[in-house]
């Protein structure tokens, strides 16, 4: 399933009774994410569309990816096969497999891949007389945030040295009515875009769309691979070629039906105090130096919609769409390291605090060599606790993650600890900012090469001829 662009899916929405319309007056500072929250915490999981949201003219929309049915409707298909397909995309010929046939296969896997680029801007959009930020119903969702704060925005850069277009999802602060933080962290792909920026001395064009098609959305959100790029994915995933079109004022190319559109600059050497922001870990981030956005240009829609995300303490729409991006880059995880029978990345601890994983276990220390596969790969890196276990473990059930760990650990042997290395912006927790420790937890049985030089005990196991026996009773009882 394709969507046209926001509105769309908005209309499918509201077909599969999938919305609410809110018509009552909501202030943006607080209450209109409050109302989010509470739909969210409420297990119903519905979009909601906020018709009359104080002091602006344009209605806002929240909970675009609540819930794994609507995962499900934006992608198309189930996260796993799609990861099933990247990897089918990149695996060698099969015995039985000519070079031509896999070519032609390959071929029309990737037919979707390259966006078309349009000269000029569609007759449905227009570009303000001039900037104001002020008529956006930019959203403060806690008390002690910094600001306002734009929470679903795409963010287009290119590189200087190379031409390659990053796509990156980072929140914006809102500073006055031209300009706003620019919250790329070290590891991102913006941010590397503006150091190599910097070594030129130049300014860097950015440009900022509020609102397009749910999956465009999401696509900035993926983990991807340099030098892959956010729109070709999208593209990959629809089977359709994404329409960008030229920037106004900037030298970018950006999705063709986003609802908002803000053209501008950041210069390398100009930072500001941006936060303290409440953030994914339920707690403040705390004010850091970070660079400035300066917009030049608007360019909108008729009668566009503004969307926003809330960012907090978990469960959020965020989990959903983490936990998507975990099943959808498993099979290609696995192609990396293919012991790997199962991951999850735990959403309690904000995703890249702990990965659990399961293997099947081949050699002496083959947890080890899987812990530091996984922080060798991607954004696994930031994993602060990576815990191996057996593959007669379920990883998605904690009561049995929970007894693996205790029952099959003996600290002083099982646990490595990684000092001083790179951290995730959100470890709160580490000594200094983007750097601190690690620790892998190797809860997989020993073996007598491990130091083991005990018996290990069996699992306790029920005959399977008594279960069936026992089951067929049962099963008359409840006739």
């Amino acid at each position: 399933m394709t969507f046209d662009d926001l509105q769309d899916y908005i209309s499918f929405l509201k077909k599969n009774n999938d919305l609410i319309s809110i018509e009552e007056e909501v202030d943006p500072y607080l209450e209109l994410t409050y109302i989010m929250d509470r739909e969210e915490y409420s297990g119903r999981n519905k979009t909601v569309i906020f018709q009359n949201v104080k002091n602006s003219p344009l209605p806002v929309i929240g909970n675009l990816f609540s819930g794994e049915r609507k995962m499900e409707w934006i992608l198309g298909q189930k996260p796993y096969d799609i990861g099933m397909k990247l990897r089918n995309l990149i695996r060698p010929p099969g015995e039985s497999e000519s070079m031509i046939s896999r070519g032609l296969e390959m071929l029309r896997e990737l037919s979707g891949l390259r966006p078309k680029i349009h000269t000029s801007l569609p007759s449905s959009t227009r570009i303000l007389d001039k900037v104001d930020l002020d008529r956006y119903p930019i959203c403060t969702t806690w008390p002690k945030d910094g600001g306002p704060f734009i929470t679903l925005p795409i963010v287009i850069t290119k590189n200087p040295a190379t031409g390659q277009r990053n796509a990156g999802m980072y929140r914006l602060q809102k500073f006055d009515n031209e300009t706003l933080g620019m919250h790329w962290q070290i590891h991102k792909g913006g941010s590397q875009n503006m150091q190599d920026a910097k070594e030129k001395k130049e300014v860097m064009d950015v440009a900022v769309t509020i609102g397009s098609d749910p999956l465009t959305i999401f696509s900035a959100v993926a983990p991807l691979p340099d030098p892959f790029d956010e729109f070709s994915f999208s593209g990959l995933i629809s089977g359709n070629r994404i329409d960008l079109v030229k920037g106004n004022s900037v030298n970018l190319e950006y999705p063709m039906n986003s609802e908002i559109v803000l053209e501008g600059y950041v210069d390398p050497s100009e930072t500001r105090i941006e936060g303290p922001f409440g953030d994914h870990t339920g707690y403040y981030s705390l004010e850091e130096q970070f660079p400035v956005f300066h917009v030049k240009r608007i360019i909108e829609k008729k009668n566009p919609i503004y969307p926003t995300t809330i960012v907090g303490k978990l469960w959020h729409e965020d989990v959903t769409m983490g936990k998507a991006i975990e099943r959808m880059f498993l099979p290609l995880i696995q192609l990396q390291i293919p012991e790997i029978v199962d991951l999850n990345t735990m959403e309690e601890a904000v995703f890249h605090n702990m990965v659990v994983v399961s293997i099947k276990k081949r050699y002496p220390g083959h947890a080890r060599k899987v812990m530091f596969s996984i922080w060798g790969t991607g954004q696994l890196m930031f994993s602060k606790f990576v815990l191996v276990v057996d593959d007669d473990i379920n990883i998605h059930d904690r009561k049995q993650v929970i007894w693996a760990m205790t029952t099959r650990v003996d600290p002083a042997r099982d646990i490595t600890i990684i000092p001083r290395t790179q951290t995730d912006a959100l470890d709160h927790a580490s000594e200094m900012f983007n750097f601190g420790s690690k620790i892998g937890i190797d809860a997989t049985r020993k073996w007598k090469e491990e130091g083991f030089n005990r018996i290990w005990p069996d699992v306790m196991e029920m005959d399977q001829d008594v279960i069936k026996k026992c089951e067929a009773i049962l099963e008359r009882y409840k006739r």
